[in-house]
């Protein structure tokens, strides 16, 4: 068997003035894949005939803000963020999120800081994954894809960052690309990228939605440190840069 992990991202280096860049993904023991897509499956079609929507899949920064095909009352978008964190939460997935924030506002960060920001991101999310208990000894990295371009400078920044990280690899590692309305499991990340955003900057509330919920109700998925009851710089690295 493979332990899955997916990964999405929430945010961009290049704007840390305009909030944090976040970095989730969600792992996944390959057996128990079908039961996570299809679960999200049964959740979308639901959404679809009980608000008489069109959605093939959940960009969650759509949701929040209204934007097709998400054209409902807030109040029930609030009301299906909130369903979406309690999927989460059944689901036997494991979490890791790394969150970059900037303690100075108004220093310019370059392109190649910004590339290097992520770099160093994503070596502190690979870390946490090869810290994340599992019986397989095979991992396939799943990144959300943006680009040939794009995806060929995740796939080498990330093969170097498991040269260079810190923890010592527990699976062969293996780095592919796909699509997210084609994975559930990355709608999943980008969900948990964009409502963690939220909380590492303490807005715990916007209007209807309860941030702080959602997250206390996703929280159990978050791996947590050897022997203790934290997730903090365990499943949820906050990494502040000046």
């Amino acid at each position: 068997m493979t332990l899955l992990i997916f990964v999405d991202e929430s945010g961009d280096p290049l704007q840390l003035d305009e909030g944090p860049y976040i970095l989730s993904s969600v792992a996944i023991c390959e057996d128990e894949l079908d039961t996570v897509d299809s679960s999200f499956s049964r959740f979308i079609s639901h959404i679809n005939n009980h608000y008489g929507i069109r959605v093939n899949e959940i960009h969650t920064k759509y949701l929040v803000k209204g934007n097709t095909p998400w054209r409902l009352p807030m109040q029930d978008r609030a009301r299906i963020f909130q369903e979406i964190a309690e999927l989460v939460s059944r689901l036997d997935i494991v979490l890791n999120i790394v969150a970059v924030i900037k303690s100075r506002p108004g220093v310019e960060i370059s392109k190649k800081r910004a590339r290097g920001i992520r770099k160093h991101a994503l070596k502190l999310l690979v870390e946490r994954l090869y810290m994340t208990r599992a019986s397989e000894n095979i991992a396939l990295i799943i990144f959300d894809s943006k680009n040939l371009r794009e995806d060929a400078n995740i796939r080498q920044d990330i093969e170097k960052c498991i040269e260079e990280a810190l923890a010592n690899p527990t699976y062969r590692t293996y780095i592919t690309f796909s699509y997210s309305h084609l994975e559930p499991a990355i709608q999943i990340a980008d969900y948990v990228a964009y409502l963690t955003r939220y909380i590492v900057t303490k807005q715990y509330r916007w209007q209807s939605f309860d941030f702080e919920k959602a997250f206390l109700t996703i929280e159990p998925r978050i791996r947590r440190c050897p022997g203790q009851d934290t997730y903090e710089g365990c499943g949820l690295k906050i990494w502040e840069i000046g």
